[in-house]
């Protein structure tokens, strides 16, 4: 007969430990407060991250909530969920526990390597590393506890606190953009050929047709709307209805695997949403801090989870169709599969782990509590001159000013951004060249290509190239890279290079491991962004990439000189 009109019955617990569970929260309660005081710096400054406005009274609640990097806005939800689950397994199995030698022996081996990348990470401030280095940690602390029984049991509830530690920028920025795009065009594509909304995507934008009154209206797809940042926590809701769902055995994988398209699904949903309203409403409505555009984003959970139970619901009337026993109405299910001793199989209080998480406790507190290194004001403004000669003109500039926004994202304002023009105003092009500077923080050295693409230009080419400077290790030239990018008409040029320390290079991943490893060896973790761009004329590609060569040539041994 089939499982779904006869549900399996609630067996009685194999694993539950009457006999020790008393004793079993000792152990527990001190461990969470030593890892709490060793992880208490990673987690406050990575909060902090994702809520910068908790402080200021003055902003509405929603800005707070939203405020930061908001891809990661459920964050705080995750351990909460966690905590539920993990006490509903122990109503449920309580600590199903069999050590052995063998686990005794892999779970020090997994708790000693996290621990100690989470001190080396803590050392040299790499806090999203440490924050996931936790998960190894707690994985190898319920190995040593309990054994296997232990791990398979509380795995779930470990696994997902993956979901509350933010990814860097620099990782996803890279395919975010990409994501956005696909998303873009294809609500686009469903806007214009099912709603009849004529429109345009251009980068970021999308040009809709003018209003009444003839202006154009734009409707500017955000990061948060488009990009992997709103999947992350479409894909954190949908992975625990799968953990959570009534089908059965690989079903759940099946499910768990749908999470990132139906994230993606609801994300052109909502894009497409937003370019209809924008079309019969006006922007005001679909754009940010619009009433639609607020609301969307919370309906998209709701849809995500319509989507979710709508596959189960297929998975489960398929398992019908086919007579097959797919249904498991049990929450978590397979906990009644698991087989543990009942008397002193769990061991909580174990001296050595105490210990070595109290000096690591101890040792994260007081690297956390060292003063920053004092900063260095106006450094990229010193290393750079406001006039100099290239080739055969001379060019004086004026300074150019980066918007609160980018300069949150870069984390600094020690910058110096400039424009160059020809001083007898002959109709030769001119120059632009920004330099950004960080110490001790890697995310002030950002890849350009990013920005490049975020602002809508296409680029058409890139490369490596080299520029005879003589700074690159006191040799005779300094690999560069090049990028070409093109909006409608109009072509740009661009050259930069990375310096971290006293080397130079074009790999952004290289530059990031160079600081990271200054920062290791306590070393001044300092770097920089050197960016030329030339915005080219009558189409003449190659007199831009002359001038931006030349300048390059004339500029980089100064600015070697004068940047530490």
């Amino acid at each position: 007969m089939s499982g779904v009109d006869n549900p399996k019955p609630e067996p009685t617990p194999a694993g539950l430990n009457e006999a020790t569970g008393v004793r079993l929260w000792p152990g527990v309660v001190l461990a969470a407060v030593f890892m709490g005081l060793a992880w208490y710096g990673t987690f406050s400054r990575v909060w902090m991250q994702w809520f910068p406005a908790w402080w200021r009274r003055d902003t509405p609640l929603l800005d707070r909530l939203t405020g930061g990097d908001s891809y990661y806005t459920h964050g705080p939800l995750v351990p909460i969920v966690a905590l539920a689950i993990a006490f509903y397994i122990y109503t449920r199995v309580g600590a199903p526990g069999k050590r052995t030698r063998g686990s005794s022996t892999l779970g020090w081996a997994v708790f000693s390597v996290f621990l100690l990348a989470h001190l080396l990470f803590t050392f040299a401030s790499v806090t999203f590393a440490s924050g996931f280095a936790l998960l190894g940690v707690m994985i190898g602390l319920v190995l040593i506890w309990g054994g296997r029984p232990l791990t398979r049991a509380y795995a779930l509830p470990i696994v997902l606190l993956f979901f509350m530690v933010p990814l860097p920028l620099a990782w996803i920025d890279g395919i975010n953009f990409e994501l956005k795009l696909f998303a873009s065009r294809a609500a686009l594509w469903i806007a214009s050929h099912i709603f009849g909304v004529p429109a345009v995507v251009d980068g970021s934008y999308v040009l809709l047709s003018p209003d009444a009154d003839g202006l154009p209206k734009t409707l500017v797809i955000e990061n948060v709307c488009g990009g992997l940042r709103s999947i992350i926590a479409l894909t954190f809701f949908a992975a625990l209805f799968a953990a959570l769902c009534r089908a059965t055995g690989l079903w759940r994988w099946f499910l768990l695997l749908m999470a990132f398209p139906v994230a993606i699904a609801c994300n052109i949903a909502r894009i497409t949403g937003l370019i209809v309203a924008a079309h019969h409403l006006g922007t005001d409505v679909a754009g940010e801090h619009g009433w639609f555009h607020d609301l969307s984003g919370i309906l998209v959970f709701a849809l995500a989870l319509a989507l979710m139970f709508l596959l189960e619901s297929g998975v489960l009337l398929l398992g019908r169709v086919l007579r097959r026993d797919w249904f498991d109405a049990r929450l978590l299910g397979y906990l009644n599969t698991i087989k543990g001793d009942k008397v002193a199989a769990v061991r909580t209080l174990n001296p050595g782990v105490l210990v070595v998480l109290a000096v690591s406790a101890a040792l994260s507190v007081y690297w956390v509590n060292q003063p920053e290194p004092k900063a260095v004001g106006g450094v990229a403004q010193q290393a750079l001159p406001s006039r100099v000669e290239v080739g055969q003109s001379v060019y004086t500039s004026g300074d150019l000013v980066l918007d609160d926004q980018v300069l949150a994202i870069l984390e600094t304002d020690d910058y110096v951004y400039r424009r160059f023009t020809e001083e007898a105003d002959s109709g030769k092009p001119g120059f632009d060249l920004l330099i950004v500077f960080s110490k001790n923080n890697r995310r002030g050295t950002h890849s350009p290509e990013l920005c490049i693409q975020g602002s809508g230009e296409k680029i058409v080419s890139k490369g490596p190239v080299t520029i005879d400077t003589g700074v690159d290790g006191g040799g005779e030239a300094l690999a560069m890279r090049e990028v070409v990018s093109q909006d409608g008409r109009r072509m740009v040029y661009y050259l930069y290079v990375f310096k971290s320390g006293d080397s130079y290079t074009t790999n952004y991943t290289v530059q990031q491991a160079t600081i990271l490893l200054h920062g290791l060896l306590r070393r001044e973790a300092v770097g920089a962004l050197i960016r030329l761009t030339v915005t080219v004329q009558d189409e003449d590609l190659e007199a831009a990439r002359l001038l931006a060569r030349d300048a390059a040539t004339r500029l980089m041994p100064i600015i070697d000189e004068n940047l530490p």
